[in-house]
């Protein structure tokens, strides 16, 4: 029982690393979307042109 503990706690610390994880790259791919996130959600921006 004395060495089930730590690994509970491991798993669990790696289990909520991986989760932050995830949650910290969705945020990131929402942020980068180039759709601005309007009430219509139909409306995109226009890509910028490319610079000479």
């Amino acid at each position: 029982m004395a060495r089930l503990i730590p690994l509970i706690l491991i798993a669990l610390a790696i289990w909520f690393w991986l989760r932050a994880r995830k949650k910290t790259a969705a945020y990131m791919a929402s942020y980068e979307d180039p759709a601005p996130r309007g009430r219509d959600g139909d409306e995109r921006r226009e890509p910028r042109s490319p610079a000479a």
